[in-house]
């Protein structure tokens, strides 16, 4: 049981950057272990209005491609307090930092 009586899953922080918008957005979702990758982008998307597809999530570099939607948050250890960078692409991105192209998706440098 948490803290406040009610086991709201783990908390994780979503920040997107849209265009050269400053400052860039900020969310929790809360999410349980078994829920998945693909569960966490859908949460984040209802909380921030930005469409599933109009984003573009990164964790520790590497670019959330859909081939970690099927992938639960035990599967990635992800817990309370990660948090998840990424692009709003319903502007044109200005990375920061710069990504580069790689077979498994983009990833931070």
């Amino acid at each position: 049981m948490a803290a406040y009586g009610e086991d709201l899953g783990n908390q994780i922080f979503v920040t997107l950057r849209r265009g050269e918008e400053w400052p860039p957005r900020t969310v929790d979702v809360r999410v349980r272990y078994e829920q998945t990758i693909g569960e966490l982008k859908a949460a984040a998307a209802k909380a921030l209005g930005v469409p599933l597809e109009k984003q573009q999530l990164f964790w520790h570099g590497k670019e959330l491609t859909s081939a970690y939607d099927n992938r639960t948050l035990l599967e990635m250890d992800m817990h309370t307090g990660f948090a998840l960078q990424g692009y709003d692409l319903t502007a044109v991105p200005k990375y920061w930092p710069p990504v580069k192209m790689t077979a498994e998706g983009l990833v931070l440098e």
